[in-house]
């Protein structure tokens, strides 16, 4: 995965790129103009150290024969020099100024660097020197202070940010992959102040949060697959794969937008390492470090950000700083501090869902009650340079979070929680002056604890109904993996040359989940085994393996083809009970051992291909097959529902692996100089098409026994519930398309989601290894015969649908010298049809349309102080998250203002 997209121009710098396919280090420097100072500029800074290296190696120091392909057209200086560095990997230094207008020559073809350079600054005046191996400085001789040769002025050093255009400064490098992938940008996250971390991803094609604003987890979905592993969420490349069973989403993960740089989801290629275990997407959240922090530059420094609004809105602020010790070591420490209180739903639009059995909720009679949130959290990294061409980055991210929400669709019973979570990272990368070599291996721990107390249930008329519940969740995952990439470069071919690229890499992970409950003693209902069955203890590993080769010609088209291996073991002790006194196998007596044993192995091929017709339009295609592992969660469900409920949870011991296959093909438009010089057009659109056999859900099932009211005429089937696999494909498709128009001074973007999911499907309603009555899967009626109850659509439970169709708007403008911004973002969501849940299901069953509307603003007073402003739902719109599952409306009109400031 991309550690970030700002380079600076230096071969020994690990480039990344979005996975599927190669990239260069994407950017291009201007020299600075408030034009376009919003998405290109050069940075510059003095360099004792390289004016000394440059007097002791001026004389001496050669460039290395390499031959490179350089595709660089006539332009300014600048960027010329950056298109050089970008491809070569050279630094280069400047020796002074840049004379203003000076143009380069157009380098096209297969040559080495000093050839390159010798053509690109022949009609420009200037001159350059190798200065070590991996650096140039250019000469401007006639600004030269003195003819003296041993006598340089200070030079300064280029650097290049992505050209970043539009609405939330998306970088360029997404619309020159060939494939689905996203990025969500610190800008796109700071412009308007969020509660909660769902927030940011609302504007992002393909996504949505199935979570509410009630929990400060997140439950991503990507192309309609959400949990259990289907989507690898990561924090710095560590794997979240918490799971807690509740009324609703099941898998969450903890992490404050304050703490993140961006964040990266990629859709098409998972063969990579992050795709184990995976099926529909990576999203990596990348945490601040240094360079994040501190401007080029800077040697220590930092950056705070205070906040207030209105509907509960008390206060947010986090406070970053960073130091360079030495050119071996710099640090980076951040803190984060979140206060929300009880919010108030919106007003207008009041009608909120409909349960799966029909019943109607609004703002009036679904209301968030007793929700806060107290969140605190921070990070500390380190990065050392060992030497030139390896560096090792060590990191720490952790939070805590007390928060209450309520899980019933009612809003009355209160839960009250304190979440942990602590992940430690360590990275190598060794990149040395070979292109066969640039090799990524990380280290990583995390864990997720939650510390639950549910207080007992009293009744009307003052007895408790339920004991009350003192609960530990916790998940430890550890995880390793390693990759390379090797670079081989071939004569020219016809009119163009080419290269093939080889990624291969290999990774584990382990998960380790425990969960204790103890009791209240208040009496009523209710048993620890309940919670421990519910989200029960066990161990898994998954690992695998993979290979991509890509042959690319002339930058005109590429193929690409991989393989990637992978295989999980999943083991525990369970054990199954029933609620009939005749069985002799009660849940209260322990039920009956089961012992689960799972492992699967599975070879996935991948295939993708590009063509760019004419500059600035890539066309692709691209096809995966992938196996998704069940969770601990899933395979060793068992125990009983909470409460006098009397719906025991089976473990599912022939439970299946998903294997899903997904096709898409797309384009992509990158223009610059449209309407006027300096803007640019960028646009994404890709339609894809998944299957997924052997989806996995959780379903009503029959419990073996049956209860018999008259015996020999009248029996009644007793529900359970199970993980199952559907014997019916489940098919999902869609269209996505993002857009922007940047001109500076004005820009407009936004995006499109269209969704088509088929979430029917049958299924075998017999899960345990057992002897089932004769009556076990037929209704009440008598001689005990009936249509069978289970194993149909209508007796799914768990399955949420993304959006039919979603839009996104939005727009601006940058006034007195771009100090000033004020833009407004739409979202405008309709939902699916065909939710496929249970029709005894009390959950979301149908939400209802909705539209936000929001304001944000900011003014930079000086170049450390800046005041934003921001009204999200302005029209205080009542509605609940997309993707259904939820009960609470989300926060009405809500007024925040932030200072931000540098030091």
């Amino acid at each position: 995965m991309t550690n970030g997209y700002k380079r600076i121009l230096n071969s020994r710098t690990s480039l990344g790129g979005f996975g599927l396919f190669a990239l260069t280090a994407f950017g291009a420097a201007v020299m600075p103009s408030p034009s376009n100072a919003q998405s290109q500029k050069v940075t510059v800074s003095q360099s004792v150290d390289t004016v000394e290296a440059a007097q002791a190696a001026a004389s001496s120091a050669v460039l290395p024969n390499t031959l490179y392909r350089f595709d660089i057209d006539a332009q300014p200086i600048a960027t010329a020099l950056v298109a050089f560095s970008r491809t070569s990997g050279i630094d280069v230094v400047l020796d002074g100024r840049l004379p203003e207008g000076a143009q380069s020559i157009a380098v096209q073809g297969q040559q080495t660097a000093s050839d390159a350079l010798d053509r690109l600054l022949s009609q420009s005046g200037l001159n350059w020197a190798a200065i070590g191996p991996t650096t140039i400085r250019v000469i401007d001789p006639v600004s030269s202070v003195t003819g003296d040769a041993t006598t340089l002025t200070a030079p300064v050093r280029v650097t290049a940010t992505t050209r970043a255009l539009g609405p939330n400064g998306t970088p360029d490098g997404v619309f020159e992959t060939p494939g689905s992938v996203a990025v969500i940008t610190r800008e796109s996250m700071r412009k308007s102040p969020v509660r909660e971390a769902r927030e940011i991803f609302n504007h992002v094609a393909g996504v949505d949060i199935s979570n509410d604003a009630r929990d400060p987890g997140l439950t991503v979905n990507v192309r309609g697959q959400q949990e259990m592993g289907r989507v690898n969420v990561n924090i710095d490349g560590a794997r979240q794969n918490y799971n807690q069973l509740t009324h609703g989403t099941t898998s969450r993960v903890y992490i404050d937008p304050a703490l993140l740089a961006e964040v990266e989801i990629e859709k098409s290629n998972l063969t990579q390492n992050g795709g184990a275990g995976a099926s529909a997407g990576i999203v990596t959240m990348r945490t601040l470090n240094t360079q994040d922090i501190l401007d080029d530059g800077e040697d220590w420094g930092g950056k705070v950000n205070i906040s207030h609004g209105t509907n509960s809105y008390d206060f947010g602020g986090d406070v970053s700083a960073g130091y360079r010790v030495s050119p071996k070591l710099d640090v980076a420490a951040a803190i984060s501090r979140k206060v929300v209180g009880n919010y108030r739903a919106g007003a207008h639009n009041p009608g909120l869902f409909t349960s799966g059995i029909g019943k109607f909720y609004s703002t009036e009679n679904s209301r968030p009650k007793y929700t806060f949130l107290r969140q605190t959290s921070g990070l500390l990294k380190a990065n050392v340079y060992l030497n030139d061409d390896q560096e090792l980055n060590l990191g720490y991210v952790g939070s805590m979070s007390d928060y209450a929400k309520t899980n019933d669709v009612n809003n009355i019973y209160t839960d009250f929680n304190e979440t942990e979570t602590h992940t430690l990272t360590a990275k190598h990368n060794w990149n040395p002056e070979s292109d066969l070599i640039n090799l990524n291996s990380s280290l990583y721990w995390t864990r997720t604890e939650n510390h639950q107390f549910r207080p007992a249930r009293i009744s009307a008329s003052g007895a408790v109904t339920t004991d009350s519940f003192d609960n530990h969740y916790t998940l430890d995952t550890t995880g390793a993996d390693i990759s390379n990439r090797s670079d081989i470069a071939f004569d020219k071919i016809g009119d163009g040359l080419s290269s093939i690229s080889f990624d291969y890499g290999s990774e584990l992970f382990h998960d380790r989940a425990k969960t204790t409950a103890d009791m209240g003693g208040q009496g009523g209902y209710g048993a620890s085994y309940q919670v421990e069955g519910s989200t029960p203890s066990g161990e898994r590993d998954v690992y695998g393996g993979y290979v991509n080769a890509t042959y690319g010609w002339n930058d005109m088209f590429s193929l690409t083809g991989g393989l990637r291996y992978d295989r999980y073991d999943l083991n525990g002790d369970a054990f199954w009970c029933e609620t009939v006194a005749a069985s002799g196998n009660l849940c209260s007596d322990g039920g009956t051992p089961l012992d689960i044993d799972l492992s699967e192995s599975k070879v996935s091929p991948s295939f993708g291909a590009s063509i760019s017709p004419i500059e600035g339009v890539q066309f692709f295609a691209n096809y995966r097959e992938n196996m998704r592992a069940p969770t601990i969660q899933e395979a060793m469900l068992s125990g009983d529902h909470i409460g006098n409920v009397g719906i025991p949870f089976y473990s599912n011991a022939n439970l299946k692996a998903e294997e899903s296959e997904t096709k898409e093909i797309g384009v992509n438009f990158k223009f610059d100089n449209v309407l006027q010089k300096g803007d640019g057009f960028r646009a994404k659109v890709a339609y894809f098409r998944s299957k997924i056999e052997n989806y996995t859900t959780i379903a009503y099932v029959p419990q073996p026994t049956t209860s018999v009211a008259i015996p020999g005429l009248l029996v009644e089937s007793q529900m359970a519930a199970a993980m199952v696999n559907l014997t019916d494909p489940v098919y999902v498709n869609g269209t996505e398309m993002e857009l922007s128009y940047d001109a500076g001074e004005y820009y407009l973007g936004g995006t499109l989601t269209l969704s088509d999911m088929d979430l029917q499907g049958d299924y075998n309603p017999f899960v345990l290894d057992a002897d089932y009555d004769q009556y076990a899967n037929t209704g009440l009626s008598p001689l005990g015969v009936g249509d069978p109850i289970y194993g149909g659509s209508n007796q799914l439970y768990g399955i949420y649908a993304t959006p039919k169709r979603k839009y996104t708007l939005d727009g601006g403008v940058r006034l007195f010298d771009q100090d000033l911004v004020a833009g407004m973002r739409a979202t405008f969501v309709y939902p699916q049809d065909n939710f496929g849940s249970s029709s005894s299901s009390s959950i979301v069953g149908q939400y209802f349309k909705y539209r936000i509307f929001d304001f944000y603003s900011s003014y930079e007073i000086n170049e450390n102080v800046t005041v934003r402003f921001a009204v999200n739902n302005m029209f205080d719109e009542g509605y609940v998250q997309g993707t259904g599952g939820t009960y609470a409306p989300s926060p009405g009109r809500t007024a925040v203002i932030t200072l931000s400031g540098n030091f």
